[in-house]
């Protein structure tokens, strides 16, 4: 009995801790508003209150590995072997940055890919500050709106990243086809050594 509970409160405190992480890195990416300076682009104005969508978007494990590390299903092989990603000038692929490559490992984003090919269930999240917060839908939005994947983290913890869809106009379907993309914005921070997390890298994506 003793040895369940340790067990428990073990499991319960990862839980609380990565909670708390991946709140702390919500917190820092949409209260800091030059993260989102890629909406002052084509003659916009970034808007003093972002608004994000409640229901959490899935990663694109691509952005970690550019290749197949096992896992992969016979639908992502053919997609992927269809339309292959080139590393050299693909706008949204994180480790063309020299600085990216250095400090994270191959196998570290083997691993990050691998963790992100299985398709996870939209999570419902309230986030809510000074400049920013949740709505229920964002499919009749005038302006800009957003919605988020969650907070990953490297094996070690030293770094997260966390992946921000924007569109203008709302975001909706019709016909099978989405509307509204405006751009996305990949930022990803590194512990300091006082356990306080930094921006380390952001990386914007107009799609024109």
């Amino acid at each position: 009995m003793k040895i369940f509970k340790l067990t428990w409160l073990f499991i319960f405190a990862t839980v609380t801790v990565a909670a708390a992480q991946s709140g702390e890195i919500y917190r820092l990416t949409f209260s800091d508003p030059t993260n989102f300076d890629i909406m002052n682009s084509l003659s916009h104005k970034q808007p003093k209150t972002i608004l994000i969508s409640n229901t959490t978007n899935r990663w694109d494990y691509t952005v970690f590995w550019n290749g197949f590390v096992g896992g992969e299903t016979q639908d992502q092989i053919d997609t992927e072997t269809k339309t292959s990603r080139h590393e050299s000038y693909d706008p949204e692929y994180l480790f063309r940055d020299p600085q990216m490559l250095k400090a994270i490992s191959g196998t570290e984003r083997k691993s990050l890919r691998k963790r992100t090919l299985k398709p996870t269930t939209a999570k419902k999240i309230v986030l809510k500050g000074t400049n920013y917060r949740t709505i229920a839908s964002i499919k009749h939005v005038k302006g800009f709106c957003v919605s988020t994947t969650e907070p990953i983290f490297t094996s070690d913890g030293r770094y997260a990243f966390i992946d921000v869809a924007i569109y203008f106009g709302g975001h909706y379907q019709i016909d099978g086809a989405w509307y509204g993309d405006f751009g996305s914005v990949t930022i990803v921070y590194a512990k300091q050594p006082n356990g306080k997390w930094k921006k380390f890298k952001k990386f914007d994506h107009l799609i024109l």
